[in-house]
């Protein structure tokens, strides 16, 4: 199962762990407040040293996080005409050597190094030999003795690859003229060193040098867009796995490449990028930043709207009065199986809702919401509903961890999309939202099946308190309409 760590966009990621997991397109936000980064524009050096680009300023962090220099306009260029400078990205270390480059609407390419760890910068105009004249990626070769070039996948120009030996000073075309359109970028394989793997909008392409020395690229049997490679550790009795992310989630190959299984249990089908760090696999997307532990999160992500589907939608609220439980759901599919008693007799509408947002449904601050349920036996025979990515890690662990002959929560997927509280008791919730209170029935230290309810009324729980429930205060925010 994929553990939620943090939602997109919150400021509290760690740079040392995510800055090599986000592919292109994806974001991580730097707990310093920089803006969105991921390896496009974040790079981090032997020492521990984090570069953070942006254009025309790169903020600078020490191992641990701290900021030690900010605002360093590394190109040098007009800060007030920012907006037409484009980073080109991801920037490369090759020893002691920085690389990055800018270039500009006029379509002017500039390449620019350090050899100090970002504080000061060289640069130079690309020469006339460049190979392009907009956008491009950067990436080491395979022995980290020079550069490679290709341009970006958006672009309607000959698909080419180039290298250059002599810090960017001149370039040489090294494809044979086979190199993929629609790349987005290219991975080397750790442990063959003259194959590289070209992650296209039309699937995995493979590259080896050809007798000429040209590099040929031929099709894998992958040919869905990818957006990220992760090569994990050999994990035996399995060979070494090719993790990728692709529009729709994750998938795994542990025949190098000739098939490939779903692996995202625990994510939603939208579009994901992966990497291999720190002894776990990393996936990132739109929905947050999740991590598995080596290949044990197989099982096809959970579907979600269509975006022009998505939105406001309405919770309703049923009660069982024989089990005395409360539970609520934003499918009213769902909520009409349960009045024609799919859930079995006895469940009946509160009269009780409230609006919060499809999957996905709010951009701006939405997470989503994590829903469990027990088993009737041997239970608990209940649902149980949460924001907090720490509280459903911990119960997605807990669930790996126990027999299914044992009581645990059982991982459903995600509910709905609503917004996490402030911690602030007197304004906890955001403009245009109001909070939604949670109560506990105490099933656990009582010996009954737990048990929560949600509402907006806080009034509400004021009979469940006098029987022994517990208000635990604000679960999270939805919309006041």
């Amino acid at each position: 199962m994929w553990f939620q760590h943090r939602p997109a966009g919150t400021p509290d990621v760690s740079v040392g762990l995510f800055e090599t997991s986000a592919g292109a397109g994806s974001r991580v936000l730097a707990d310093g407040g920089v803006g969105y980064t991921s390896d496009d524009n974040a790079l981090t050096l032997d020492d521990g040293t984090v570069l953070l680009f942006g254009v025309p300023s790169l903020q600078i962090r020490d191992a641990d996080g701290a900021i030690v220099a900010d605002h360093i306009n590394w190109s040098g260029w007009d800060p007030t005409h920012s907006l037409s400078y484009y980073l080109v990205g991801p920037p490369v270390a090759l020893g002691n050597t920085v690389y990055v480059g800018l270039t500009t609407g006029g379509g002017g390419v500039h390449l620019f190094r350090s050899t100090d760890g970002g504080y000061t910068w060289l640069s130079h105009a690309a020469p006339t030999t460049s190979p392009v004249s907009y956008r491009f990626n950067l990436v080491a070769n395979p022995d980290g003795g020079g550069l490679w070039l290709h341009q970006r996948e958006f672009f309607d120009i000959e698909p080419s690859l180039w290298e250059s030996l002599d810090e960017g000073a001149t370039w040489y075309r090294i494809d044979d003229g086979s190199f993929p359109a629609q790349t987005v970028r290219i991975v080397h394989d750790p442990d063959h060193p003259d194959t590289s793997y070209a992650l296209t909008a039309r699937g995995l392409k493979l590259g080896r040098p050809d007798p000429q020395g040209r590099i040929h690229w031929q099709a894998t049997s992958m040919w869905q867009a990818v957006h990220g490679l992760a090569f994990v550790d050999r994990i035996p009795p399995l060979s070494r796995a090719l993790v990728i992310g692709t529009d729709t989630g994750v998938l795994v190959s542990v025949d190098e490449g000739k098939s490939w299984q779903p692996m995202a249990s625990g994510l939603l089908a939208i579009p994901h990028t992966v990497t291999w760090a720190h002894g776990m696999l990393v996936a990132t997307s739109d929905a947050g930043y999740f991590t598995c532990n080596a290949v044990d999160c197989a099982g096809a992500a959970q579907p979600v709207p269509a975006e022009a589907e998505r939105g406001p939608v309405t919770v309703t609220e049923f009660y069982h009065r024989d089990l005395d439980h409360y539970f609520m759901t934003a499918s009213a599919e769902e909520a009409a199986g349960i009045d024609a008693g799919a859930a079995g007799p006895g469940w009946a509408r509160t009269g009780q809702a409230f609006t919060a947002w499809s999957l996905l449904g709010n951009p701006e601050a939405g997470m989503q919401l994590c829903r469990f349920y027990g088993s009737v036996d041997p239970g608990p025979n209940s649902h149980f509903f949460t924001l907090s990515t720490g509280e459903c890690s911990q119960l997605m662990d807990l669930q790996a961890r126990t027999p299914a002959t044992e009581p645990r929560w059982n991982f459903e997927g995600y509910a709905f999309a609503a917004v996490p509280p402030a911690a602030d008791e007197l304004a906890p919730c955001p403009e245009a939202t109001v909070p939604v209170f949670r109560a506990y029935n105490r099933g656990f230290e009582r010996g009954e099946d737990s048990n929560h309810r949600y509402v907006t009324d806080r009034a509400l729980l004021g009979p469940l308190v006098a029987r022994g429930w517990v208000d635990e205060g604000v679960a999270f925010c939805v919309s006041e309409e």
